[in-house]
């Protein structure tokens, strides 16, 4: 996925003939015990550029539910892992590579029984990587200008999160914009936090302020969708993430994701165009 480099394919789920045909596809290939029609999370974390001779390095996914974990697993040495659990909207997955996290992801459910989460990494920005961003990593154009202290005080809230002291860092990031109720980053941080917990009317209030003092914020609109999505709020939905690929168009997960929200609401008409647009960005 072109665009990802430790920015995590946000919220894949298959409908569910595709994700099943998907799940016993990885159970041929990888040997893992999948069980047909079992309830499971899954995956594949794909390192790309690893030279020859270069140590693979260990990759543990975690499953989480707000600060909690649920299980762990360590990908075998072709990058996949499971769980054999119902994908539960909210819960969130945490992906580490030797020990340092590389991201998150939050699942949003569907109809299926079963979750698909891919991750594709670049092994250059692996090893000249020093900070893990924590969710979703900002772009360059979506960056905020602070001033005095407040970028240290947003380093400080993203280091709580990396290190899973969300309540840490909910205070710095509200405490934050408090300061200065601009900062649309600390906002949208904001509102991913509230949706790993659960506070799915926070969360939705957090990214709507972010949109708010930056319309064409891609992030917000994005994580916004797929909140609504997750909520079956399917026009919400629709209207966050086609805004999101009017900003950026090349995105995988804003086609994945609206052409999700068009099947959920049985426009399956309108869905075609934006997952086969999705597949075609990112073929993995």
């Amino acid at each position: 996925m072109r665009r990802l480099l430790f920015s995590l394919v946000l919220t894949v789920a298959f409908s569910t003939t595709f994700a099943i045909a998907q799940v016993d596809d990885v159970s041929e290939v990888t040997g893992l015990p999948i069980p047909i029609g079992a309830s499971v999370i899954y995956g594949q974390v794909m390192i790309r550029n690893i030279p020859r001779g270069e140590r693979r390095p260990s990759i543990v996914v975690y499953l989480r539910n707000g600060g909690a974990q649920i299980d762990k697993y360590q990908a075998n040495d072709k990058g996949y892992w499971y769980f054999l659990r119902t994908p539960v909207d909210g819960h969130s997955l945490n992906f580490e590579v030797d020990g340092i996290e590389v991201g998150r992801a939050i699942i949003a459910g569907g109809i299926s029984n079963r979750f698909r989460q891919d991750v594709e990494l670049d092994w250059t920005q692996i090893k000249g990587f020093t900070k893990p961003a924590p969710g979703n990593v900002v772009s360059a154009r979506d960056r905020y200008e602070r001033h005095g202290d407040n970028e240290a005080v947003l380093q400080k809230a993203l280091t709580a999160i990396r290190e899973k002291r969300d309540d840490e860092a909910l205070k710095s990031l509200t405490s934050l914009v408090e300061k200065d109720p601009k900062d649309y980053n600390a906002w949208m941080y904001l509102g991913t936090i509230h949706y790993s917990a659960k506070r799915n009317d926070d969360a939705r209030a957090a990214y709507k302020k972010a949109i708010e003092l930056k319309p064409d914020y891609f992030l917000a609109n994005l994580n916004l969708g797929r909140l609504e999505l997750s909520q079956k709020q399917y026009e919400p939905a629709t209207a966050a993430l086609l805004k999101a690929i009017e900003i950026d168009a090349a995105s995988a997960d804003a086609n994945h994701l609206l052409g999700e929200a068009y099947l959920q609401n049985r426009k399956g008409s309108l869905a075609v165009g934006y997952l086969n647009k999705a597949i075609e960005l990112a073929p993995v």
